[in-house]
């Protein structure tokens, strides 16, 4: 293979897979795509309640453990998960197609990253069920399906949130500022519609795209200081060379990493870690930003909620349905009705998220909410709600010696994340105690009405929460030379080498992080080719 792609893209996530069809296009450049995991075949990938089954399951998942405690000395007990496999984590996801705002983008301050530019991204790539907008697209390679599961309960959900003051829209991303309505998810004819389904699948045709999978690159090779291939591990180790650039697609965990084992990074960590330094970049692995997740079961009086449609007869029942119609409970994401608002931030800018739906997850015996895959079989409806715009930074470092990263999240070290986390459930309950609902609710399981002081809501906030999946800022982009990579997502410090996924986000987005990672690659592919023809 020595020297015959023109472009060799790491990792077939999001990011990786829109890189992948963009560049292809143009028969004359030659793409080769590696992807560690495997072949998106799995039915349970395709079937949007799927989801469930693959969050468990690790041929779909890439697995880290976080040794940082939640309070200090204590050791971690939190895992987070990444999508592993053609799609990334577009194949496991829960498909809410959430752009965050224009002004998540502006606050960037970056050439080139404008909500203005953001925003031309994503309607060039949405294929909306609700048409063309000024904030939304049609005909493009991803189908954006307008909340269709509806049920008595998220009517109420959504009243309950006009109650509190909240607009109602039909579009969560046509409006700004505090908001309510069904989610949108990237559906399509109750199939899940991921990169690997909107862009990988088209473009494996052309001639001049090779995808490998089950392949893991261990690091970027580099001649005198320019990227001139890649280094697969494993058994039958090799070497694949690259004329022009190798793009790294690995994520906001696996990107840091990759530059670390490939010498690009803090001298310090690189050294510790056995690794000669390429070139000094201090904030690889550092200024992570993250979401914070807060679950809020609830005990219904009545059945009104869907939890029955998930397990026996119920089940039963849904899928059939699925299977005839490709419609219910089986053919939408985990969550139907959606919210933002602010809680704490003086700017007025939405820094909360909520998720509501009619059915809860069953609780372990000291009161955590087990996996995805166990409804509970009492009637619930579940409000979660997710910090956007924490101030807290983390990091995540490669380690010497064969060991896994060492990942510090710093989940609320901030005062101001710390008034944060307390407000959110004080909203929360404020949302379940609006006339649409109140009469609904028999009892809220977690917290539990015995927990009243700001004091013991911290607690626990900090003692229940987890990560929102939805990382930034660990290959931050910017125009200071401070920067992993500049607004054209090159890495400093050498030539030949960019990072396109959302580890080069230099701030959060208020909301899920999937449509932006897309938007990011389809932005970043047009400055690939535009920097191609200079």
């Amino acid at each position: 293979m020595g020297g015959e792609f023109d472009y060799v893209i790491v990792g077939a996530g999001s990011a990786g897979c829109v890189l992948a069809e963009k560049l292809s296009r143009d028969p004359a450049i030659r793409v080769l795509l590696i992807e560690a995991g495997g072949e998106d075949r799995s039915p349970w990938i395709h079937i949007p309640k799927g989801v469930a089954k693959l969050v468990v399951n690790p041929e779909h998942i890439w697995a880290y453990q976080v040794e940082q405690g939640r309070h200090p000395g204590e050791a971690g007990h939190e895992v987070w998960i990444r999508g592993r496999g053609l799609g990334g984590s577009s194949s496991i996801n829960g498909m809410i197609w959430s752009r965050g705002e224009p002004a998540d983008y502006d606050a960037w301050d970056t050439p080139g990253w404008s909500g203005e530019a953001m925003s031309a991204a994503f309607r060039a790539i949405e294929d909306h069920g609700l048409g063309a907008s000024v904030t939304r697209g049609a005909g493009g390679p991803v189908h954006v399906e307008p909340g269709t599961f509806r049920y008595p309960l998220t009517h109420k959900m959504i009243a309950a949130g006009v109650e509190a003051g909240l607009s109602e829209t039909d579009d969560l991303n046509s409006i700004t500022g505090g908001r309510v309505g069904y989610y949108s998810h990237n559906i399509r004819h109750g199939r899940r519609d991921g990169a690997a389904q909107a862009f990988l699948r088209p473009a494996r045709s052309r001639p001049n795209l090779s995808v490998i999978t089950g392949r893991t690159v261990d690091r970027v090779r580099f001649s005198n200081g320019r990227a001139v291939g890649v280094t697969l591990a494993g058994a039958g180790a090799s070497e694949i060379a690259c004329a022009g650039e190798v793009i790294v697609c690995g994520g906001t965990m696996e990107s840091p990493l990759m530059l670390e084992r490939s010498g690009v990074g803090d001298g310090a960590v690189l050294q510790a870690a056995g690794v000669e330094t390429v070139a000094h970049s201090p904030d690889v692995g550092n200024r992570m930003r993250e979401h914070l997740s807060y679950a809020m079961p609830h005990r219904l009086k009545h059945q009104d909620g869907i939890n029955r449609s998930f397990f026996g007869l119920g089940l039963v029942g849904s899928v059939l349905r699925y299977g005839l119609t490709r419609g219910g409970a089986l053919a939408t994401g985990p969550f139907e009705v959606g919210a933002f608002l602010n809680v704490a931030h003086p700017d007025g800018r939405p820094d909360l998220q909520l998720y509501l739906g009619g059915y809860t997850f069953a609780l372990t015996d000291d009161n955590h909410p087990v996996p995805l895959n166990n409804i509970d079989r009492k009637p619930g409806i579940s409000i979660y709600g997710q910090l956007l715009r924490l101030t807290s930074e983390g990091s995540v470092h490669i380690r010497g010696g064969g060991a896994g990263p060492a990942i510090a999240p710093n989940w609320l070290s901030t005062p101001e994340d710390q008034q944060a986390a307390v407000a959110t459930i004080r909203y929360m309950r404020r949302y379940m105690a609006q006339p649409a609902l109140a009469g609904e609710i028999a009892a809220e399981l977690l917290p539990g009405d015995h927990i009243q002081s700001d004091e013991d809501l911290l607690e626990s906030f900090r003692t229940l929460s987890t990560s929102g999946l939805h990382g930034t800022g660990t290959c931050r982009m910017g125009a200071d030379e401070g920067s992993v990579v500049d607004p054209r997502l090159r890495v400093r410090g050498v030539e030949g080498l960019r990072v396109v996924d959302c580890s080069v986000m230099p701030g959060p987005v208020t909301g899920n992080t999937n449509a932006p990672a897309m938007a990011l690659a389809w932005r970043a592919a047009d400055m690939i080719l535009e920097d191609r023809r200079a």
